[in-house]
């Protein structure tokens, strides 16, 4: 019985069962949409009402938190340095949860028309003889649900035995503005990388058809080199045969990718047809998964920076003044902003390579394409596939945060020598500060 259930659980016969994770979380609010049917999604009310509420209750507490002067870093140390991050820092914590709340509510649709075109496409692969492994997708988001689940699920608690050990106890609407936002930051960028890793696996399909169409162009000439020579040893029957060094050695993944894409070889104008027709959709998808992910991708990033900048300030602050925290606390407080730091930047990495993944993959279809050009001499199949290449040319996958800066590896880079500069900045603008007070010391006992 147990057996016949997981089965039943983890089957994925097309492209909403292997969702079945990213719906889990519409009861929440980040995801407001529900499966109709086998071929059909909708708009959630249930769901659309679970977000408003999700987002007020955060604003409850977050200004009973403000009431209390409650704050994480506060019951550490405070200085004008600390309370200038704690405001900022807040401040970009209710922007970024009302840029989640509000994309993941008011532009639904767009989640929506991102699954449908998913679906459209599929339908396309499947005239061509190939179907996707939906299994393998749904494993993917299970996995991917889960380590974010017991990420932030051992993050929080960590956080909150270290608060407890440095005899700090932070009350239930401190401690719930603290962790809202890593929860619903965690399930965005969970969001985001199921999206993206929808068009990176039909991207790699794609691929494989260009690659069926290619490597049959590649037997089609072999075969057509070796005939003269098989009518010379045919003459000559005092040479020994010799198998030519120039035969390609078939695998059995080749094989069968062949029998399984049968029409794609038996009519690859018709294929390159549909391949630029599906490569014409995925580019939309990937457009509208920007649309829907660009502020509020932008406001993780920004919080995330931000917050990676402050813990590093705190720790270094701590590291050259000593007494500003109480000894019993310096080993609770280097672990708990360490920990923080960390999340954040697993936080960025996740973003970065969701999105460096799909851009590496369909980048692929240009290379093979131009493969496929240089051994072809079909005239039809030419002209298709420069049509295509100029496709491919124009229409290129990339994402950005509001067209401010691409999300790829080069972010980190780029947000590692920011935090470093600005980090020298308010390193001597606390020096200075220590100067102008002992001066006034000075002043005032002279």
């Amino acid at each position: 019985m147990g057996i016949k259930i997981w089965e039943r659980f983890t089957q994925a016969d097309n492209i909403f069962q292997s969702l079945r994770p990213l719906t889990y979380i519409s009861i929440i609010g980040l995801a407001p949409f529900h499966l109709k049917s086998q071929n059909e999604v909708r708009t959630s009310a249930l769901s659309f009402v679970a977000g408003i509420a999700h987002f007020l209750f955060f604003v409850l507490c977050f200004f009973m938190s403000r009431r209390e002067n409650g704050s994480i870093i506060g019951y550490f140390f405070q200085t004008n340095i600390t309370k200038l991050g704690d405001t900022t820092l807040s401040l970009t914590g209710v922007i970024a949860m009302l840029t989640i709340f509000g994309f993941a509510i008011f532009k639904r649709d767009r989640l929506i028309s991102i699954i449908q075109n998913n679906l459209v496409v599929d339908e396309i692969f499947v005239r061509l003889g190939m179907k996707l492994n939906y299994r393998k997708i749904l494993w993917y988001s299970f996995v991917m649900s889960f380590g974010m689940l017991l990420f932030n699920f051992i993050y929080l608690c960590v956080s909150y035995m270290l608060l407890r050990s440095a005899e700090i106890t932070p009350s239930f609407v401190v401690f719930t503005t603290f962790a809202l936002p890593h929860i619903n930051i965690s399930i965005m960028v969970f969001k985001f990388m199921c999206t993206t890793h929808l068009a990176k696996s039909r991207f790699h399909m794609l691929n494989e058809i260009l690659q069926d169409i290619l490597d049959s162009h590649i037997e089609d000439s072999h075969a057509v080199e070796l005939s003269p020579l098989h009518s010379v040893v045919r003459i000559n029957r005092s040479v020994p045969r010799r198998r030519p060094a120039t035969i390609p050695t078939i695998t059995a993944s080749q094989q069968q990718r062949f029998s399984v894409a049968s029409i794609i070889r038996q009519n690859p104008e018709l294929a390159l047809r549909q391949v630029t027709n599906i490569h014409n959709l995925l580019c939309d998808i990937c457009n509208t998964i920007e649309e829907y992910f660009t502020y509020p991708l932008l406001a993780i990033i920004a919080i995330s920076f931000l917050f990676i900048l402050f813990d590093d300030f705190y720790i270094l602050e701590v590291k050259l003044n000593p007494n500003c925290v109480e000894v019993f606390e310096a080993d609770e407080f280097f672990a708990f902003f360490i920990a923080q730091m960390f999340w954040y930047v697993i936080i960025i990495v996740l973003i970065v390579e969701g999105s460096s993944r799909t851009i590496k993959e369909s980048g692929k279809c240009a290379a093979i394409v131009h493969k496929i050009l240089n051994i072809t001499d079909d005239g039809d199949i030419r002209d298709r596939l420069l049509r295509l290449s100029l496709q491919l040319q124009h229409r290129r996958v990339r994402f950005t945060a509001a067209e401010l800066f691409n999300l790829d590896r080069t972010l980190i880079f780029t947000m590692t020598g920011a935090a470093t500069c600005y980090l020298i900045i308010l390193v001597q603008f606390r020096t200075m500060h220590h100067i102008d007070a002992n001066a006034n010391v000075t002043n005032c006992v002279s």
